[in-house]
């Protein structure tokens, strides 16, 4: 356990990525294995279906093949009945002795039309070459109680033979049941058997006129036929077909267990189960072979089943291993990759923490790291720049703090030394000259407050105030128009925002010749922004010109080239955007001889009370 958690807090604790490679790998696990089961499963599935059709269709062959032998034998007896003359001549052959069997078919030869084909005997040997499942084809006569054993070979005769234990009732049975079951024990003792012929197909003969019962005619048959078609199957391996009695009494095994003796396992063949226990757990398929009371069967052990799906079992079992490989390697290179991104990041992030702003974090790609990386160094790069703003900002302020405490008695003085000029003009008689240093005495108290925003009421009062300084040095050359709405004139608005513009129009646009200068400074509000627009009827400028300026006030560019013209409007436009944002701002219009207007646009801003 001190082991697992070391383990766990050295490689799983605090390493995000290798987490996710141990969740990946399970679940990747889990699904292969999961999917390979499936596939197995199909696989059976189909193997079985497969090993069962294959079954079923040896059944098939072999039911067809013991209904055509059945259809062929019946007949070979039917002939008899059908055919008089070989009808005739085995009844007198099973019904007298063999001496007076000859004579009577000599006689026959002599006074009438008759040939060998008329011959049973003959018949027979043609029905044992055409039918090469008969091993022997065995008559029996009630009269003279023989048997006659007729072969490929040979011949034979056997009078009053002593029948076999498991055969004394055999003549009663076939009356009811043409076909038998031999099993290994002969007929009668003494019989010779070349070759073993587990079941016959045998039928009483009868007198056609009387019905009189005189003998029997037996085919013993062998199962080299059935060996032949289950040999030449190509499924044949696959299953274990037996051929067997309504009692289970095995005539055909294809393996050669059981022949000859009750099957231990037939009663549980006949259950309705899907599968068998029988010498192993087994599927089996049961196929009546028409009315011969004979079943055919077909035996597929499980065991046959799972040596069929090893290859595909050991195939499924290497590609699953093989996927999970190749999937953790390809899932541990990507993610080894980001994780050393990561690991870069906080590696830079630590730097960072200790002071060190100056690194960059260079991470390749368009991911989400990447998109990080840059945020960060976008915001170290502005950090620096507030710092040096910051630090350079209290750097000016202590000067201005000292410029201010040395200055401080400067503008008393002024004001002191403007009264005593206005007093002295009076005096002299030159009121004009005194009411000028007064409105001058009163732009300075209003300059040097403290305060860097106004109303926009005390702001015009400040233009209004420096236009009439030009109107006592102008007499009669300049025409003043205001009109301010009240709504507008109690918004705070930045100090000296409309009087450098009335001084650029006296400064570059007033015509000194000219007596109808005129200049208007109107103010309204609307949808909560403040349009102040100045207007004169001065030199104005030319569209190059007017171009000119406009680009230079909107490209943002501090440090671009600014004309002694436009220095002032330049000013008084980025001061509005520092304040109130780049959305607001300057917007000059003018036609040269014309005049200019210049609209001012500044959001609604109420002086805080409380």
């Amino acid at each position: 356990m001190s082991r697992i958690r070391t383990m766990y807090k050295n490689y799983l604790k605090k390493k995000m990525f290798n987490k996710i490679l141990l969740f990946y790998s399970m679940v990747m696990v889990l699904l292969f294995i999961s999917i390979a089961v499936l596939a197995y499963r199909y696989y059976e599935q189909r193997v079985v279906q497969e090993q069962m059709d294959a079954s079923l269709q040896e059944l098939d062959i072999v039911s067809i093949n013991l209904n055509q032998q059945y259809e062929r034998l019946y007949n070979a007896v039917q002939q008899i009945y059908t055919d008089a003359m070989i009808g005739d001549d085995l009844k007198y052959f099973l019904t007298h002795e063999y001496e007076d069997f000859l004579n009577w078919r000599l006689n026959q030869y002599a006074y009438s039309y008759r040939t060998e084909r008329g011959n049973f005997d003959y018949q027979l040997r043609l029905l044992l070459k055409d039918e090469a499942s008969i091993a022997n084809v065995v008559l029996y006569s009630t009269d003279q109680d023989f048997f006659y054993v007729l072969n490929r070979e040979t011949q034979h005769f056997y009078y009053h033979p002593k029948l076999s234990a498991g055969h004394q009732d055999w003549f009663q049975q076939l009356r009811s049941a043409p076909w038998q079951y031999m099993g290994s024990e002969p007929l009668f003792e003494g019989k010779m058997d070349d070759e073993p012929t587990p079941y016959s197909y045998a039928n009483v003969l009868k007198d056609s006129v009387t019905l009189k019962q005189y003998g029997a005619i037996m085919f013993e048959l062998n199962t080299d036929r059935i060996k032949g078609l289950l040999r030449d199957r190509p499924g044949g391996k696959n299953s274990r077909i037996m051929l067997m009695t309504g009692e289970g009494e095995v005539i055909f095994d294809s393996q050669g267990k059981y022949d000859n003796i009750v099957y231990p396992y037939w009663g549980k063949m006949n259950l309705p189960e899907d599968w068998v226990d029988l010498e192993e757990r087994s599927k089996v398929q049961l196929l009546n072979i028409g009315n011969t009371g004979m079943v055919v069967a077909s035996i597929i052990p499980e065991s046959q089943i799972k040596q069929s799906l090893q290859a595909i079992r050991f195939s499924l079992i290497g590609i699953v291993i093989l996927c999970i490989m190749i999937s953790i390697a390809v899932t541990f290179t990507i993610i080894r990759r980001y994780s050393k991104k990561i690991h870069r990041l906080v590696l830079y992030m630590r730097r960072w923490q200790e002071g060190d702003l100056s690194k960059r974090i260079e991470m390749e790609g368009e991911d989400e790291l990447q998109q990080i990386s840059q945020r960060f160094n976008h915001m170290c790069d502005r950090l620096e720049s507030y710092i040096e703003t910051v630090y350079v900002s209290e750097i000016k302020q202590k000067n201005a703090q000292l410029v201010a405490l040395q200055a401080q008695i400067n503008p008393h003085f002024l004001y002191n030394t403007l009264e005593s000029i206005r007093m002295k003009a009076i005096s002299l008689g030159a009121r004009d000259v005194g009411q000028m240093i007064y409105i001058l005495a009163t732009m300075f108290r209003h300059l040097i407050k403290k305060q860097t925003h106004v109303t926009l009421a005390e702001e015009i009062e400040l233009c209004g105030m420096y236009l009439a300084l030009v109107q006592y040095r102008y007499e009669d050359k300049l025409h003043v128009e205001t009109h301010i709405e009240n709504a507008a004139a109690g918004s705070m608005v930045v100090k000296l925002l409309v009087q450098p513009i009335i001084e650029n129009y006296i400064v570059h646009g007033f015509r000194t010749n000219d007596d109808d200068n005129r200049i208007s400074i109107t103010a309204e509000e609307e949808n909560g922004v403040i349009h102040i627009r100045v207007k004169d009827n001065g030199k104005g400028m030319s569209a190059e010109r007017l171009l000119e300026l406009q680009h230079g006030l909107h490209k943002g560019d501090e440090a671009a080239e600014t004309s002694d013209r436009s220095l002032g409007l330049k000013n008084v436009h980025d001061r509005i955007r520092l304040n109130y944002g780049s959305d607001y701002g300057l917007h000059l219009n003018s036609m040269e001889g014309e005049g200019c207007e210049v609209t001012i646009s500044i959001p609604v801003t109420r002086e805080e009370t409380g």
